[in-house]
């Protein structure tokens, strides 16, 4: 990606944008086949939620890399 002195290209803008998509639409994906019922149990209530975290997680990470690598 860009440095200080060099601004992101339209390929780049566009991969990150492209990536940052897919894992908001991983995310819906995971909120919605979640079955909300079966989270009652405490571990399995822990396990989903767990994975979402990392949905999340892996989101801000991209959404920091694009604001950093699109700073002006």
């Amino acid at each position: 990606m860009p440095n200080a002195t060099a601004r992101p290209t339209s390929a780049q803008l566009l991969f990150a944008h492209t990536r940052a998509m897919k894992r908001i639409a991983e995310l819906h994906t995971a909120v919605n086949d979640m079955p909300l019922l079966e989270a009652v149990d405490n571990q399995t209530f822990d396990r989903f939620f767990g994975e979402l975290e990392d949905l999340n997680d892996a989101i801000e990470g991209l959404t920091e890399k694009f604001l950093e690598n699109t700073r002006v």
